[in-house]
């Protein structure tokens, strides 16, 4: 496969890089959030979040112009970008060629994850498996089955990672954190919101886990 030309690639890594922070990181950063708050009522307080979700006006051409595309494009152009690189961390070792190593495998994980996830939640709704009402209830059911819960605890972990990761990449790429000062800075920024994710995380996996009454 030959490379497209200069600007166009540098284009294209631009677009990428921007579309992998607004608005797939953006929707993560949501998405967890919402889930989170499986634990402030249980199974009641997530449907009614839910409920004033799908009440949005064209919700389907949102989610499929600002969710599906943007994570399409992202994966494929993504996997081109990895077939055409080269990593050297087993012959350098410095940290960030390990996180450069990281951010390729866990775009696979993540990838996968994604296919699974939607599968299993928005899948089985269409194909008449599950009301989207009883949405709450066969997530905590398949929860409850320890694979799934430990396949889910690596695809957040995963995806927690490859965008907090992404968005340091992002800042350098764009041109906002070019001395080391402002790198050392977007570190800990990136960090914090790592730890605030896996916050909201922990606590929706533990609200589908022991849904209240």
């Amino acid at each position: 496969m030959s490379a497209p030309p200069l600007d166009r690639h540098f284009a294209l890594r631009k677009l990428h890089s921007l579309l992998g922070i607004v608005p797939i990181g953006a929707f993560l950063c949501f998405h967890l959030f919402e889930n989170s708050l499986a634990t402030g009522g249980g199974d009641f307080f997530y449907e009614h979040v839910i409920k004033k979700i799908d009440e949005m006006p064209y919700l389907e051409v949102m989610e499929i112009l600002a969710i599906a595309l943007p994570i399409l494009f992202h994966a494929i152009y993504g996997l081109w970008i990895w077939l055409g690189s080269r990593a050297n961390a087993l012959h350098y070792g410095y940290a960030r060629n390990w996180m450069y190593v990281m951010q390729r495998i866990t775009s696979a994980v993540v990838l996968v994850f994604i296919v699974t996830h939607v599968y299993g939640t928005r899948g089985q709704i269409l194909l008449g498996n599950v009301a989207k009402p009883d949405l709450f209830a066969h997530l905590a059911g398949s929860l409850a089955d320890p694979w799934v819960l430990a396949w889910y605890i690596v695809g957040i972990l995963a995806a927690v990672f490859h965008f907090c990761n992404g968005l340091w990449l992002a800042l350098i790429t764009w041109g906002a954190t070019i001395g080391p000062r402002s790198q050392k800075i977007s570190t800990a920024v990136c960090f914090g919101v790592g730890a605030l994710l896996l916050v909201f995380a922990a606590r929706a996996l533990s609200g589908f886990l022991a849904p209240l009454p």
